[in-house]
């Protein structure tokens, strides 16, 4: 079609020049090679032509049909004949001739028109049918390229499409080959947690929670295989550790060849999964309710019952199918329409026994009846006949009331509910006036009627009885003397019940003042002087060798009695038995109710111990909560241990103080003499060093004196002494120990547990030491010094990982008032994030004082750190309490892990620790797992972390730091 133009224009009538070589012919060739030729030509799927300067002089059928053209009507006609366009036509010429004349092939896609004016996209390939003389002509194939190239257009529209459906659509995509991740949507990245891109390639052994659950999920391909669709719901896990679950459905791309992979449409499913199982656990409560219920409890749809518990069985005498009948009639499905209907009634039962009901019914669906309802149903029978006895008594009581000749009131809270017509009569008030008023209206002054109030009702317990006498006022202001006498008739309730009766004693009163007054006046100048000596002398007397708080003899006197008793003792060869009792945790209640409570519990001991002993015995007081008592002249070391197991009962009985029961139990220990010491100060030496041997066997307890408690105190001098210079010879060590998850196995955390090399004993385990350090004070440097350590190391290991580390408080360390500070100055000084700090607190430790709990604890979240109750089950904790603390998670005590799986009492507690925590919303750690039996059983519990040997032996800083740095 276009070519370089000829050097010499050809002779007229188409003769070639002189040295041009002839035209292409079929001269000279053989028949039989023509006709392959033409052969050829003719069944080729491709358009063949031949141009000579810019004109046909040959083609093909296949190349003339393309055009729209017969073979012959293309011949001598110009290449610009086929072109689009004059313009299109020259643009070829540009491309194709230099390529042509430099003997080069043209391989280009153009526009071309056919016959009839239509257009089609082709692709030819041209090139010189000789090389070395271009002039000679161009032979052009031509492929018509129209449906290739609507072909590739589509594909590439499919392809957009793809990718905005990959871009925009709210559940994950992804295409999966060889078990690896070939291209993924953005949600399906940002619900594992992964940026842009980050998945590609991946295998999908990151997604499972462990690699077994990956092996297993290969049966999954096989079934993909055969052009089945897969679905599976399970959990999956994100980039940062956590777990989600996950819906997914997957087919292969091409069951005919699986080899090309396949496709997953991915949904989160977490929400809705909780959902079905709060629905589960909501059907599980209501199923509980129903059957443990003390109520009678049904459903109800058209007036009949649908379903009911056994308790309305029983207490109706019908079950489900029966129309709802209390009494002789149905009630109706209306009752319960608009609003809660509360209804007593009397029923009787198929069995001819009769009930009073007290039943209240509510819509399931306000607005809707045709839903239902649902009734309660309560036995209110012994209710009601105790109300008609309370009627008939109250009946009686109007008549004691109207023919009392002194003045009767019933008061709750000082607020007169009745009173009869002779207390009216006595203040001049009207009938009933007085009925609802305040009992201070009857006092001549506000004054009075506080005081009477304060020593009533601060000092009487319920049933007992108060007297008094006050000054009344009449309506018309005139006052009078009435002498009150009350009951106080109620169980303890804040709002007090008394019945008081009142009497005028104004006459009895002044003649008896008149007299006392004439009596005062005679022996009071002769009395006033000398008692007052007398008393400042026997004062002075008694505060030289008394405590001031329980009047007994102080440690003077003690030292001269004792002395006294061991030289009587001696002459007549008898034994003398020193006993020094101590209070057990007097420290905590002096500290947390306050010193007033702390001494009014100190005269009660006081007291009861002065009841017990013999008139000869000593009972002293020597300091804070420590007696001493001297039992001389005792025939044998039996009578005073029968003297110590008293002591101990009477003292463990509960003490009311300020309206709290307290309760406190001593430790005794015995010194005997001859046996144990000859004069005073060692008796009392060796008392006090039985008494903390007691101590040491659990307190509440007596022992005498040994020569072994000797050692044994010098054993705890000397290791308190060492203990003391331990801090500041760097001899304590922290040990990490792993806490994994329950279900992967992995380190999730470590606690930091401290450890002592003693120089001569070598490693000591905190259990001989830390008792030590909380009595002596030392705790509070020791446990800065541990969260500093563990601080530093958790830092050193790597924060990026993020891996908390647990470190305990002691009961002393959790109620100093600087805790706040220290922690917070740690976590400053070490770089330690505070979200990687988790502080255990025990549980007895958290229920001790719980409103100074919940304040520091909240103090303590404020800082970012996070919270665990230790040893959970062993104490006594308060649900509420544990609702309202801001505790992350539970520590479930080594004693209830120790027995599992084989007590069922044991599973059965640990099941439903593990359930309360997670309705609470808190994590579960279990503690002294050691056995693959025990780690089963708490999986299957979902347990959410666990420690102990099995899962990793405590190890020093730098063994523990092995695998992360």
């Amino acid at each position: 079609m276009t070519e370089p133009a000829p050097a010499v224009r050809a002779h007229a009538g188409g003769a070639p020049s002189p040295g041009e070589p002839p035209p292409p012919s079929y001269a000279g060739r053989t028949r039989y090679t023509q006709l392959e030729y033409d052969a050829l030509l003719a069944n080729l799927s491709l358009g063949i032509a031949f141009t000579r300067e810019r004109r046909f002089f040959l083609c093909n059928a296949r190349f003339a049909r393309m055009l729209g053209y017969g073979t012959d009507e293309l011949i001598g006609q110009p290449g610009e004949l086929i072109c689009a366009s004059p313009q299109s036509y020259a643009a070829l010429g540009e491309v194709a001739a230099p390529l042509i004349a430099q003997g080069r092939q043209l391989d280009v896609q153009w526009e071309l028109r056919r016959k009839d004016g239509s257009t089609f996209l082709a692709r030819m390939i041209a090139r010189a049918l000789d090389a070395a003389n271009p002039q000679q002509g161009t032979i052009w194939t031509v492929e018509d390229i129209t449906e290739q190239r609507r072909d590739a257009d589509d594909v590439a529209r499919l392809a957009r499409e793809q990718e905005a459906i990959l871009a925009t659509a709210s559940i994950g995509i992804v295409f999966i080959k060889d078990r690896r991740i070939v291209r993924c949507n953005r949600r399906y990245e940002e619900m594992y947690g992964y940026g842009p891109g980050e998945l590609d390639g991946k295998p999908t052994a990151v997604l499972y929670t462990d690699i077994s659950e990956h092996a297993k999920a290969g049966a999954v391909y096989e079934a993909l295989a055969r052009g089945e669709i897969s679905r599976r719901v399970e959990p999956r896990r994100r980039k940062d550790e956590s777990l989600f679950w996950s819906r997914s459905d997957g087919r292969a791309v091409d069951p005919q060849d699986p080899q090309q992979g396949s496709v997953w449409i991915v949904e989160d499913v977490t929400e809705r999964r909780r959902a079905e199982d709060d629905l589960r656990r909501l059907v599980r409560e209501q199923n509980a309710v129903l059957e443990n219920a003390f109520l009678g409890i049904a459903f109800s749809q058209d007036g009949k019952v649908t379903r009911c518990n056994l308790h309305f069985q029983e207490l109706l005498g019908y079950g489900a199918g029966h129309a709802v009948v209390v009494g002789d009639e149905p009630v109706h499905e209306t009752l319960g329409r608009d609003e809660h209907h509360n209804v007593l009634r009397e029923h009787a039962r198929p069995d001819g026994s009769r009930v009073w009901c007290q039943f209240s019914v509510q819509p399931l669906q306000p607005g809707d009846p045709a839903q239902g309802s649902v009734w309660l149903f309560e036995d209110v029978t012994q209710a009601h006949e105790a109300e008609e006895r309370v009627q008939r008594a109250l009946g009686e009581q109007e008549l004691i009331l109207d023919n009392a000749s002194v003045g009767i009131a019933f008061v709750r809270a000082r607020t007169i509910q009745r009173c009869n017509r002779f207390l009216e009569e006595m203040v001049g008030a009207g009938p009933g006036e007085l009925v609802g008023q305040s009992s201070a209206v009857l006092f001549a002054s506000p004054a009075d009627w506080e005081e009477a109030g304060r020593l009533a009702y601060s000092s009487t317990a319920p049933g007992e009885t108060h007297d008094n006498e006050w000054l009344f006022k009449r309506r018309d202001g005139s006052s009078f003397r009435c002498r009150t006498r009350g009951r106080r008739i109620d169980v303890g309730e804040p709002d007090q019940e008394w019945i008081w009766s009142l009497e005028d004693v104004t006459a009895e009163h002044e003649a008896r003042e008149l007299l006392k007054s004439s009596r005062d006046a005679l022996e009071r100048a002769v009395a006033e002087r000398t008692a007052e000596l007398e008393q400042a002398n026997a004062r002075a007397r008694h505060l030289a060798d008394h405590d001031p708080l329980t009047g007994l003899p102080n440690r003077r006197l003690l030292e001269d009695r004792l002395t006294q008793a061991l030289a009587l003792s001696y002459r007549n060869r008898k034994q003398t038995a020193v006993m020094f009792v101590d209070l057990d945790r007097f420290k905590a209640i002096n500290d947390s109710l306050g010193h007033a409570v702390g001494d009014l519990l100190l005269k009660e001991v006081a007291q009861r111990l002065v009841k017990q002993l013999r008139v000869g015995d000593t009972i002293c007081r020597i300091g804070g909560d420590e007696f001493v008592v001297v039992l001389p002249e005792i025939k044998r070391s039996e009578d005073a241990a029968g003297v110590a197991q008293k002591v101990l009962d009477q003292l463990s009985q509960p003490v009311i103080a300020e309206e709290r029961e307290l309760i406190v139990t001593p430790s005794i220990g015995i010194a005997v003499f001859p046996d144990d010491g000859r004069d005073a100060e060692t008796l009392i030496r060796n008392s006090d060093a039985a008494m903390y041997h007691a101590k040491e066997l659990g307190r509440a307890n007596y022992q005498f004196f040994t020569a072994e408690m000797n050692q044994a105190a010098s054993r705890r001098l000397a290791l308190e002494a060492d203990l003391r210079r331990a801090l500041g010879r760097d001899e304590l060590r922290v040990y990490y120990q792993p806490i994994v998850h329950g279900r992967s196995g992995r380190i999730a955390a470590h606690e930091a547990l401290v450890r002592w090399q003693h120089p001569e004993r070598g490693l000591i385990a905190p259990a001989e030491f830390i008792h030590l350090a909380e009595e002596t004070g030392m705790i509070l440097k020791l446990g800065e010094w541990v969260l500093r350590q563990a601080c530093r190391w958790a830092t050193f290991i790597g924060v990026e990982r993020g891996l908390p580390v647990s470190v305990n408080l002691s009961p002393r360390q959790f109620n100093d008032p600087r805790l706040v500070q220290t922690v917070a100055a740690a976590l400053h000084e070490t770089g330690l994030p505070a979200r990687l700090l988790q502080l255990e607190i025990t549980e007895t430790t958290a229920m001790q004082h719980t409103d100074v709990t919940l304040a520091t604890l909240n103090r303590l979240k404020e800082l970012g750190v996070s919270i665990a109750i230790d040893d959970f089950g062993t104490g006594y904790s308060s649900l509420s309490y544990l609702k309202r603390f801001p505790v992350d998670k539970l520590k479930i005590d080594r004693s209830f892990t120790s027995e599992l799986p084989g007590d069922p009492d044991q599973c059965a507690i640990v099941s439903a620790i593990i359930a309360l925590a997670h309705a609470l919303e808190l994590q579960v750690i279990a503690e002294g797992v050691e056995t693959q039996a025990q780690r089963a059983f708490l999986k299957s519990c979902g347990c959410d972390y666990m420690q102990g040997y099995l899962t990793g032996m405590p190890l020093d800083a730098d063994r523990a730091a092995q695998d992360f740095v």
